[in-house]
């Protein structure tokens, strides 16, 4: 009987490798962790991933490649293309900002949201000045030039176009003055002089508690880009994610706050209005234009974010979003949409509010 871990024995030759246990994983891979021995060395337990989709492997082999030590992520030990696996040091069993989010301590709750932006702070902190590092190893393990650093053009008009399909039937108009602005709004964020790695899907299950500190765990969709989309998470809040629960005002005020004055020596630039109109721009993109992930099927029903998980409704989630996005008094026009999309919408539904995670809920 095998147990799937020859692979990992080829890329470590000379040591012993034994199965622990299965951690899950998503659609497009599988976690697990393994015991391995080396000849005179105590065994230690390390992280084996393996990926369903080849690019997903190129890009978080690439991202903990270039990520210096004392990033706070896991190390990569070892990586092969055929299949797809990743083998990497084992940050152990602590909770997560999930975890504390959907707890009952509010305390412990905003703890672990400051935690998150010490964290995303660190590795934008780190890798700023990475970006030809980061193109090198994605190039050397896709074909050069397929995997694109940054996702945002390539993505922006099928969005543009979602967004325009599901808003015919509500009567709501998406333009082309629209489409421009939206575009406008990406082309703001297309700047790396103040870019950086971005996990891309830095959720609040994404991480771990670690002695040291929160650390990032999940670099399948690692890419380059302004770190303004990592920032507005605080924002939205968690855009991509399942745990998305609405986070206190101040708590995410302190938690930007923080990551502010974590960067503010290294990039000066955070410090700057600049900084908080590119935010802007990054929180509106997110909550405007990437509703049209999951419009057209929150028209149809009201499914949960994620089945089987503390989440919340999407009708919640998409009236919250056009919310925060029509009171953004810097892009009017994107704003003045929101508000209509938003209006319609109600008019079928009725309100929805999305509630605060249960560690705020009083």
């Amino acid at each position: 009987m095998t147990d799937d871990l020859d692979e990992v024995r080829a890329l470590l030759p000379g040591v012993t490798v034994s199965p622990v246990d299965a951690l899950g994983g998503s659609s497009r891979s599988a976690v697990r962790r393994a015991l391995i021995t080396r000849p005179g060395e105590p065994p230690t337990t390390v992280i084996v991933k393996t990926f369903l989709h080849p690019e997903s492997w190129a890009r978080e082999s690439a991202a903990l490649a270039v990520l210096p030590p004392g990033t706070p992520a896991p190390r990569l030990l070892a990586a092969g293309p055929v299949p797809p696996v990743i083998v990497m040091s084992d940050l152990g069993t602590g909770t997560n900002v999930a975890d504390a989010l959907l707890g009952m301590d509010p305390s412990a709750a905003e703890s672990a949201v400051y935690a998150w932006a010490d964290a995303i702070a660190a590795v934008h902190r780190t890798t700023a000045g990475l970006r030809e590092a980061f193109r090198a190893e994605l190039d050397a393990r896709a074909q050069p030039g397929s995997a694109p650093m940054t996702s945002v053009a390539a993505q922006l008009d099928q969005n543009i176009t979602g967004l325009r399909e599901a808003c015919g039937p509500l009567g709501v108009a998406v333009p082309q003055s629209l489409a421009d602005a939206f575009r406008a709004e990406a082309a703001r964020l297309d700047d790396d002089a103040v870019s950086a790695l971005s996990p891309s899907d830095a959720c609040p299950d994404n991480n771990v508690l670690t002695g040291d500190g929160l650390a990032l765990i999940d670099f399948e969709h690692a890419e380059w880009r302004h770190i303004a989309w990592d920032v507005a998470y605080l924002r939205v809040p968690w855009p991509s994610c399942w745990c998305s629960w609405r986070l206190p005002d101040d708590v995410a005020d302190r938690a930007v706050a923080r990551y502010r004055d974590a960067m503010a020596a290294h990039l000066p630039y955070v410090s700057t209005p600049e900084f908080d109109r590119d935010l802007a721009s990054a929180t509106v993109l997110w909550a405007a234009l990437y509703s049209s992930w999951f419009l057209p099927q929150t028209l149809a029903a009201d499914p949960a974010a994620a089945k089987g998980l503390d989440s919340p409704r999407r009708r919640a989630l998409l009236l919250h979003r056009l919310d925060l996005a029509r009171r953004t008094s810097a892009l009017p026009e994107i704003a003045a949409f929101a508000g209509e999309l938003r209006e319609a919408l109600v008019g079928r539904w009725g309100e929805v509010p999305l509630a605060l995670a249960r560690a705020f809920r009083g």
